[in-house]
């Protein structure tokens, strides 16, 4: 008996290991002419987030997949940031997908980068870092207090600890059977982010996918979003081991969240990377006005 077709956004793979990676597929269908787009969600989100990208006049297909831990996907101990490869190219030979660019969001970024070092270029057309959070010893000034806190604590504190903090601030109300308790949480937790993220949320359709994207991320709890945490600090790598001609790291100057001073010296790292500095924007503000023409950039640079 065949197997039931998945849901787009909930869909599965099991490895040769046992291990399950979950991801979803958004937008248009894998054809000529399509970009072929594997997103990788922030930190604490899920494959969930990936729907955004795809909402763009170029209608790109959309790969989004959850880290281990994290939504569908199972847990993968001591796992670290250079292990990801491999699932992204799991994913990308079930889907018969041979070419493929890359855009990783925020937290999300290190895990773009990786791909750019570890990826054949026959397979990895380009790579586009949008927020990211790049390593810590750039520098956090500048930061949020409550972002440098979440950084550090994941490098040091123990991670049953940091998943017990996690869990208490998130899993719980994700947990709840009302999803609007979580979704009140979210807001009152956005309340002290910079104004121009905040006025993002006014998009209620927005809101949601943002809402439901981090509620996934607890699914299972919080030892998967703990381990994600702890890898921050720790890349496994260092930025003049990855070629950045085909990078492009697009940075609102005003994010309080990773700052731009810290792009601005990661782009010095990678020979041949591209910085894109967007005036006026912020952290969640510069996904949230500015897809567009990232997807359409990332368009232009080619299915070849």
């Amino acid at each position: 008996m065949a197997a039931e077709p998945q849901p787009e956004d909930s869909q599965t793979l099991t490895l040769p290991t046992g291990r399950i990676l979950g991801f979803a597929t958004y937008g248009s269908p894998p054809s000529p002419g399509i970009p072929v787009i594997f997103y990788f969600h922030g930190f604490p989100t899920s494959r969930i987030e990936g729907a955004f990208a795809a909402s763009t006049k170029v209608k790109p297909h959309v790969v989004a997949i959850d880290r281990p831990g994290i939504g569908l996907s199972s847990f993968q101990p001591a796992r670290r940031i250079l292990d990801w490869p491999s699932d992204v190219l799991a994913i990308a030979d079930h889907l018969n997908i041979e070419k493929f660019h890359v855009i990783g969001a925020s937290g999300g970024g290190p895990y773009a980068l990786v791909c750019a070092k570890e990826i054949p270029r026959t397979r990895l057309l380009s790579v586009s870092m949008v927020s990211g959070i790049y390593p810590l010893s750039l520098g956090t000034e500048g930061m949020l207090l409550g972002v440098r806190a979440i950084l550090y604590g994941g490098a040091w504190l123990p991670r049953f600890m940091m998943a017990k903090l996690l869990d208490w601030e998130f899993g719980t109300p994700a947990r709840n059977k009302d999803p609007k308790v979580f979704e009140d949480s979210f807001m009152k937790g956005m309340e002290k982010r910079a104004e121009r993220d905040k006025r993002c949320l006014d998009d209620l359709p927005f809101r949601k996918t943002m809402v439901e994207s981090m509620r996934e991320a607890f699914r299972q709890g919080a030892d998967g979003p703990a381990w994600d945490c702890s890898l921050y600090a720790d890349w496994g790598f260092d930025l003049e081991e990855v070629d950045g001609e085909k990078i492009t790291l697009w940075h609102g100057k005003e994010d309080p969240n990773a700052p731009v001073a810290m792009a601005v010296k990661a782009a010095k790292l990678m020979k041949g990377c591209r910085l894109r500095i967007i005036e006026g924007e912020c952290h969640m503000s510069l996904s949230y006005h500015h897809t567009e023409e990232i997807v359409q950039a990332v368009k232009d640079l080619g299915l070849d």
